[in-house]
């Protein structure tokens, strides 16, 4: 005898591999209420953690990603495939808050029902995750990847060690020539994190905007195929594949910029590159916030109005209307969108 119980193939084979397109739309709309219900202090500390995640995974995509020597296009690739997937990952499995993350949620349950107390629960969740998030990332930046020394101070008036260099002057002359590239690439996340910080705190607004448009779509198109999937081999692929896509095409993620330009600024970004904390907000966290949503909220539309009318809530409720002196009327759902209109 094998030590298969009796039933155990059965109840295998009946599992199914994931879920359907109307089934993940119901799941998402329930936890936008249940999200709503959370507490103002549960819902900071929880963001905070998304925070830490996803700013211990862009801090590990710049020391990889940064120190990769070659072209740009073996940069982007080890930047986008190490790190910042990885703090999405534990986000996902640990429940922890992310304000991209909430823009696909609260978008579906205000379009699933739209009323007033939805929508400042919306706002608080945006508000509350928002500043979380960036409070976690500045906690990794400043005493995880720049005090502990992890990443080299190039120029700083706050940091109490001595700066590697004195003046603007000395680091754009050293970071033109061959400072990033000496001792085996040592250097390049600096370079990385200084140069890359400059640029992001000079772009233009509608390029901060749709850059983050196209992010948010593919980060939410990426929680959706891993909620999709009912077990973790899928859900880490799924979230895998996504992350890589928009890192690699130089897309905009606003938490993920708070960890990469604080720490940027941190290290010299400001005296390299004449840019303040103001610019840092003003030019690039606040415009790509704004992309970052309005990325999530094409999703949304799209998956809700594709959708909603076969989610089983809906389904039930139909049954329910159309019964006729006590006799039920089904209602006929297609064998395509059974199985999510694949």
């Amino acid at each position: 005898m094998s030590g298969i119980q009796p039933g155990t193939i059965a109840m295998h084979l009946s599992r199914r591999a994931q879920f359907t397109n109307p089934e993940v739309l119901e799941q998402f709309i329930a936890a936008g209420k249940k999200k709503a219900q959370y507490g103002h202090l549960k819902l900071f500390f929880l963001s905070v953690l998304g925070g830490l995640f996803l700013g211990l995974g862009a801090t590990m995509s710049s020391q990889v990603g940064g120190r990769w020597g070659g072209t740009k296009g073996q940069n982007m690739i080890m930047f986008g495939g190490f790190g910042i997937p990885f703090g999405l990952m534990m986000i996902v499995f640990t429940g922890a808050e992310l304000v991209t993350g909430n823009y696909l949620v609260f978008s579906l349950l205000m379009l699933h029902e739209p009323t007033k107390k939805n929508f400042l629960q919306t706002m608080r969740s945006f508000i509350i995750s928002w500043y979380g998030n960036w409070c976690g990332t500045l906690l990794v930046a400043s005493c995880l990847a720049w005090q502990s020394g992890v990443v080299k101070t190039v120029l700083s008036d706050f940091d109490e060690r001595e700066p590697t260099f004195a003046t603007a002057e000395e680091a754009k002359a050293a970071f033109a020539d061959d400072w990033c590239t000496t001792g085996a690439f040592v250097n390049s996340n600096a370079c990385f994190l200084v140069k890359s910080t400059v640029m992001r705190l000079n772009m233009d607004w509608d390029i901060a905007v749709t850059r983050g448009v196209a992010c948010n779509f593919l980060v939410s198109t990426a929680l959706w195929l891993a909620q999709l999937s009912q077990e973790q081999v899928s859900k880490i692929f799924s979230i895998w594949i996504c992350i890589v896509m928009f890192i690699s095409s130089g897309f905009e993620h606003v938490v993920v910029n708070q960890l990469l330009c604080s720490l940027g600024m941190m290290i010299g970004a400001g005296k390299y590159g004449d840019v303040t904390w103001g610019d840092m907000l003003g030019n690039n966290l606040i415009p790509v916030s704004f992309g970052n949503f309005i990325g999530a909220l094409v999703l949304a539309m799209i998956m809700y109005g594709c959708y909603h009318r076969e989610m089983p809530e809906y389904v039930a409720n139909e049954k329910l209307k159309h019964s006729v002196e006590g006799t039920e009327v089904s209602v006929v759902v297609s064998d395509d969108s059974a199985r999510g209109g694949k």
